[in-house]
């Protein structure tokens, strides 16, 4: 089985992510650490064109690559605010807080964790009706589950 590159792109890009975040790890420091984070998120949007490749070669790339951005931009924002605090007082002596945590897990929870959980939970639905389950797929699923049904079910 040959690599193709037009087919296996995504995949490759991971795996040459993958390999930038053993060399950060292997590297350590804060530039180990700072790199490792921004290939921590080009996995994720890469992880998602994986999931959609098929859906996407279909309809379009656009509406995912929109999602991807968006992602890629929070996770990025926020990645620069966490590392900016922890460089700012690495030892975390006199901790400021903000909405009841130290700067640094405020920016863990209320950035790098809820806003792209919420942007994946309201994209999913909005993508899934549009590009992912069409309407032909719904009503074979129908006709599918009906004959089954008919037929007495699994056996």
């Amino acid at each position: 089985m040959a690599i193709q590159w037009q087919r296996d792109k995504t995949v490759i890009g991971a795996l040459v992510v993958l390999l930038v975040m053993f060399g950060a790890m292997l590297s350590g420091g804060p530039t180990g650490q700072v790199v490792f984070s921004y290939a921590t998120i080009a996995l994720f949007g890469l992880y998602i064109l994986l999931g959609v490749e098929g859906t996407a070669k279909r309809h379009s790339y656009k509406p995912f690559l929109a999602v991807i951005g968006v992602l890629v931009l929070v996770l990025g924002v926020g990645f620069a605010l966490l590392w900016n605090f922890h460089f700012a007082n690495p030892s975390y002596t006199d901790p400021v807080y903000w909405l009841g945590f130290p700067r640094a897990t405020s920016v863990l929870v209320y950035w790098l964790w809820l806003p792209p959980a919420l942007l994946l939970m309201f994209a999913y639905p909005y993508l899934f009706e549009k590009y992912i389950w069409s309407a032909e797929e719904a009503e074979e699923f129908r006709r599918m589950e009906s004959s089954e049904s008919a037929d007495g079910g699994d056996r």
